[in-house]
Protein backbone atom coordinates (compact mmCIF):
# COMPACT_ATOMS: atom_id res chain seq x y z
CA UNK A 1 0.00 0.00 0.00
CA UNK A 2 1.64 3.10 -1.03
CA UNK A 3 1.76 6.57 1.23
CA UNK A 4 -0.57 8.23 -0.58
CA UNK A 5 -3.39 5.63 -0.19
CA UNK A 6 -2.57 5.01 3.61
CA UNK A 7 -3.39 8.52 4.66
CA UNK A 8 -6.20 8.25 2.61
CA UNK A 9 -7.58 5.47 4.15
CA UNK A 10 -6.95 6.52 7.50
CA UNK A 11 -8.53 10.14 6.62
CA UNK A 12 -11.71 8.90 5.54
CA UNK A 13 -11.93 6.06 7.93
CA UNK A 14 -11.45 8.44 10.85
CA UNK A 15 -14.17 10.87 9.97
CA UNK A 16 -16.68 7.70 9.11
CA UNK A 17 -16.16 6.28 12.41
CA UNK A 18 -17.68 9.22 14.88
CA UNK A 19 -18.44 8.87 18.14
CA UNK A 20 -20.24 11.65 20.60
CA UNK A 21 -17.84 14.38 19.73
CA UNK A 22 -14.40 12.95 19.15
CA UNK A 23 -12.94 10.68 16.10
CA UNK A 24 -12.24 6.88 16.99
CA UNK A 25 -9.21 6.92 14.41
CA UNK A 26 -8.58 3.12 12.89
CA UNK A 27 -6.16 2.19 10.47
CA UNK A 28 -5.39 0.74 6.85
CA UNK A 29 -4.55 -2.57 8.25
CA UNK A 30 -8.09 -3.27 8.57
CA UNK A 31 -8.51 -3.84 4.96
CA UNK A 32 -10.90 -6.34 3.45
CA UNK A 33 -8.81 -9.05 1.77
CA UNK A 34 -9.14 -9.70 -1.73
CA UNK A 35 -11.86 -10.70 -3.49
CA UNK A 36 -14.21 -9.45 -1.07
CA UNK A 37 -17.90 -8.59 -2.25
CA UNK A 38 -18.42 -4.77 -2.33
CA UNK A 39 -21.53 -3.40 -3.60
CA UNK A 40 -21.25 0.44 -4.19
CA UNK A 41 -24.22 3.00 -4.79
CA UNK A 42 -23.71 5.78 -7.01
CA UNK A 43 -21.48 5.84 -10.60
CA UNK A 44 -20.27 9.83 -10.34
CA UNK A 45 -16.94 10.89 -9.85
CA UNK A 46 -16.52 9.58 -6.35
CA UNK A 47 -18.17 6.19 -6.94
CA UNK A 48 -16.57 5.53 -10.51
CA UNK A 49 -13.77 6.44 -9.19
CA UNK A 50 -13.79 4.21 -6.14
CA UNK A 51 -15.04 1.33 -8.47
CA UNK A 52 -12.60 1.33 -10.19
CA UNK A 53 -10.31 1.36 -7.30
CA UNK A 54 -11.61 -1.55 -5.80
CA UNK A 55 -12.20 -3.65 -8.49
CA UNK A 56 -8.55 -3.35 -9.17
CA UNK A 57 -7.70 -4.65 -6.08
CA UNK A 58 -8.90 -7.77 -6.84
CA UNK A 59 -12.28 -6.96 -5.02
CA UNK A 60 -15.29 -8.76 -6.54
CA UNK A 61 -17.04 -5.07 -7.16
CA UNK A 62 -21.17 -4.16 -8.19
CA UNK A 63 -22.09 -0.64 -8.66
CA UNK A 64 -25.37 1.01 -8.84
CA UNK A 65 -27.01 4.00 -10.61
CA UNK A 66 -30.04 5.48 -11.76
CA UNK A 67 -28.31 7.18 -14.48
CA UNK A 68 -27.39 4.92 -17.30
CA UNK A 69 -24.82 7.17 -18.80
CA UNK A 70 -22.51 7.39 -15.58
CA UNK A 71 -21.55 3.47 -16.34
CA UNK A 72 -19.42 5.35 -19.11
CA UNK A 73 -16.84 6.74 -16.56
CA UNK A 74 -15.77 3.13 -15.21
CA UNK A 75 -14.12 2.71 -19.06
CA UNK A 76 -13.93 -0.73 -20.30
CA UNK A 77 -11.61 -2.23 -18.43
CA UNK A 78 -13.76 -2.14 -14.75
CA UNK A 79 -13.89 -5.75 -14.55
CA UNK A 80 -17.24 -5.55 -11.89
CA UNK A 81 -20.70 -5.36 -12.72
CA UNK A 82 -23.22 -2.57 -13.08
CA UNK A 83 -26.79 -2.36 -12.50
CA UNK A 84 -29.10 0.47 -13.59
CA UNK A 85 -31.84 1.46 -10.77
CA UNK A 86 -32.38 3.13 -7.73
CA UNK A 87 -30.40 2.64 -4.32
CA UNK A 88 -33.37 1.85 -2.42
CA UNK A 89 -35.17 -0.61 -4.83
CA UNK A 90 -34.91 -4.14 -2.88
CA UNK A 91 -34.64 -5.79 -6.27
CA UNK A 92 -31.98 -3.78 -7.44
CA UNK A 93 -29.63 -4.55 -4.33
CA UNK A 94 -30.38 -8.17 -4.41
CA UNK A 95 -29.57 -7.58 -8.82
CA UNK A 96 -26.21 -6.51 -7.50
CA UNK A 97 -25.39 -9.18 -5.19
CA UNK A 98 -26.33 -7.74 -1.71
CA UNK A 99 -27.15 -10.94 0.24
CA UNK A 100 -23.97 -11.80 -0.40
CA UNK A 101 -21.97 -8.31 -0.10
CA UNK A 102 -19.69 -7.98 2.84
CA UNK A 103 -19.26 -4.03 2.39
CA UNK A 104 -22.08 -2.08 1.11
CA UNK A 105 -21.03 2.20 -0.04
CA UNK A 106 -23.58 4.70 -0.92
CA UNK A 107 -22.18 7.37 -2.59
CA UNK A 108 -24.73 9.23 -4.60
CA UNK A 109 -25.23 12.75 -4.41
CA UNK A 110 -28.45 12.33 -2.23
CA UNK A 111 -27.88 12.37 1.51
CA UNK A 112 -31.50 11.02 2.07
CA UNK A 113 -30.51 7.90 -0.66
CA UNK A 114 -27.70 7.19 0.94
CA UNK A 115 -29.02 6.79 4.53
CA UNK A 116 -31.78 4.73 3.25
CA UNK A 117 -29.95 2.44 1.60
CA UNK A 118 -27.43 1.67 3.92
CA UNK A 119 -29.82 1.19 6.55
CA UNK A 120 -31.40 -1.68 3.94
CA UNK A 121 -28.09 -3.13 3.40
CA UNK A 122 -27.75 -3.52 7.81
CA UNK A 123 -30.69 -3.80 8.75
CA UNK A 124 -32.21 -6.41 5.52
CA UNK A 125 -29.52 -7.75 4.41
CA UNK A 126 -27.13 -7.84 6.85
CA UNK A 127 -23.86 -6.96 5.90
CA UNK A 128 -21.61 -6.25 8.29
CA UNK A 129 -19.31 -2.78 6.97
CA UNK A 130 -21.42 0.17 5.29
CA UNK A 131 -20.79 3.63 4.51
CA UNK A 132 -22.72 5.98 3.54
CA UNK A 133 -21.47 9.86 1.97
CA UNK A 134 -23.07 13.17 4.05
CA UNK A 135 -23.08 16.23 1.52
CA UNK A 136 -25.41 18.24 4.33
CA UNK A 137 -23.04 18.99 7.24
CA UNK A 138 -26.90 19.60 9.43
CA UNK A 139 -27.38 15.85 9.09
CA UNK A 140 -24.40 14.15 10.67
CA UNK A 141 -26.38 14.15 14.13
CA UNK A 142 -29.36 12.58 12.22
CA UNK A 143 -26.37 9.89 11.13
CA UNK A 144 -25.29 9.40 14.13
CA UNK A 145 -28.43 8.55 15.70
CA UNK A 146 -28.99 5.80 13.18
CA UNK A 147 -25.45 4.21 13.99
CA UNK A 148 -24.34 4.92 10.17
CA UNK A 149 -20.72 5.41 9.59
CA UNK A 150 -20.14 8.37 6.99
CA UNK A 151 -18.21 10.42 5.53
CA UNK A 152 -18.15 14.17 5.71
CA UNK A 153 -16.91 14.91 2.14
CA UNK A 154 -17.51 18.87 2.36
CA UNK A 155 -16.33 18.83 6.20
CA UNK A 156 -13.38 16.49 4.50
CA UNK A 157 -12.22 18.90 1.95
CA UNK A 158 -12.93 22.18 4.12
CA UNK A 159 -10.42 20.80 6.70
CA UNK A 160 -7.57 19.70 4.33
CA UNK A 161 -7.87 23.27 2.57
CA UNK A 162 -7.80 24.87 5.50
CA UNK A 163 -4.79 23.17 6.99
CA UNK A 164 -3.28 23.89 4.17
CA UNK A 165 -3.57 27.38 4.01
CA UNK A 166 -3.63 28.46 7.30
CA UNK A 167 -1.83 26.54 9.61
CA UNK A 168 0.64 23.73 7.76
CA UNK A 169 2.13 22.28 10.73
CA UNK A 170 2.05 18.91 9.64
CA UNK A 171 1.16 17.63 5.67
CA UNK A 172 -2.55 16.30 6.89
CA UNK A 173 -4.53 16.54 9.55
CA UNK A 174 -7.60 15.16 10.96
CA UNK A 175 -8.92 17.82 13.81
CA UNK A 176 -10.96 16.60 16.92
CA UNK A 177 -14.33 18.76 16.86
CA UNK A 178 -13.93 21.36 20.05
CA UNK A 179 -10.44 21.25 20.69
CA UNK A 180 -7.07 21.98 20.02
CA UNK A 181 -5.57 17.92 19.49
CA UNK A 182 -5.66 17.03 15.88
CA UNK A 183 -4.26 13.38 14.41
CA UNK A 184 -1.31 14.63 12.38
CA UNK A 185 0.82 12.74 10.10
CA UNK A 186 4.76 12.67 10.14
CA UNK A 187 7.70 11.34 7.69
CA UNK A 188 10.80 11.31 9.80
CA UNK A 189 14.19 12.10 8.52
CA UNK A 190 17.77 10.41 8.61
CA UNK A 191 18.56 12.27 12.37
CA UNK A 192 15.14 10.19 13.51
CA UNK A 193 17.36 6.74 12.60
CA UNK A 194 17.96 4.70 15.79
CA UNK A 195 15.56 6.98 18.19
CA UNK A 196 12.39 5.27 20.42
CA UNK A 197 8.90 6.27 20.12
CA UNK A 198 9.41 7.28 23.85
CA UNK A 199 12.20 9.55 22.56
CA UNK A 200 9.70 11.43 19.93
CA UNK A 201 7.05 11.41 22.37
CA UNK A 202 5.92 14.97 24.41
CA UNK A 203 4.16 14.00 27.24
CA UNK A 204 0.48 16.02 26.85
CA UNK A 205 1.61 16.91 23.70
CA UNK A 206 2.56 14.47 21.13
CA UNK A 207 1.83 10.60 21.29
CA UNK A 208 2.24 8.00 18.31
CA UNK A 209 -0.19 5.97 17.67
CA UNK A 210 0.51 4.31 14.49
CA UNK A 211 3.68 3.63 12.39
CA UNK A 212 3.62 2.93 8.36
CA UNK A 213 6.78 1.10 7.03
CA UNK A 214 6.65 -0.38 3.73
CA UNK A 215 3.52 -1.89 3.55
CA UNK A 216 3.14 -2.82 7.27
CA UNK A 217 1.22 -1.04 9.70
CA UNK A 218 3.07 -0.95 12.91
CA UNK A 219 1.12 -0.06 16.58
CA UNK A 220 4.21 1.10 18.68
CA UNK A 221 4.86 0.27 22.23
CA UNK A 222 7.96 3.03 23.47
CA UNK A 223 11.09 1.04 22.39
CA UNK A 224 9.94 0.50 19.20
CA UNK A 225 12.88 2.03 16.91
CA UNK A 226 12.02 4.70 14.34
CA UNK A 227 13.72 4.98 10.92
CA UNK A 228 13.95 7.14 8.42
CA UNK A 229 11.10 7.40 6.10
CA UNK A 230 8.61 5.91 8.50
CA UNK A 231 5.24 7.23 8.28
CA UNK A 232 3.79 8.36 12.15
CA UNK A 233 0.15 9.28 12.83
CA UNK A 234 0.06 10.73 16.30
CA UNK A 235 -2.04 12.89 18.28
CA UNK A 236 -0.71 16.49 18.95
CA UNK A 237 -1.64 19.65 20.24
CA UNK A 238 -1.37 22.82 18.03
CA UNK A 239 2.59 24.43 18.51
CA UNK A 240 4.29 20.94 18.96
CA UNK A 241 5.78 21.12 15.71
CA UNK A 242 8.31 22.98 16.96
CA UNK A 243 9.45 20.57 19.28
CA UNK A 244 10.48 17.43 17.16
CA UNK A 245 11.07 19.57 14.04
CA UNK A 246 14.25 18.24 13.67
CA UNK A 247 13.52 14.78 12.55
CA UNK A 248 10.90 15.27 10.60
CA UNK A 249 11.49 15.50 6.68
CA UNK A 250 9.98 18.83 4.84
CA UNK A 251 6.94 18.59 3.70
CA UNK A 252 6.80 18.77 -0.32
CA UNK A 253 5.78 21.92 -1.59
CA UNK A 254 2.15 21.79 -3.36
Amino acid sequence: MNRARFRLEVAIDALARRTGSFVVLTFADRSLEANTRIVVAGCGRVGSALALHLAEEGHDVSIIDERPGMFKALGSTFNGTTHFGRPIDIRILKEAGIEFADAFVAVTNSDNANVMSVQLAKQVFGVPRTLARLDEPGRADSYRALDISYVAGAQLTANVIYERIVEEEFEYHVTFSGGDVEIVEMTLNEDADGITVADLEIRNQLRIAAIRRGDRTHIPDASFNLRKGDLVVASARLGVRDAVHQYLQEAEPS
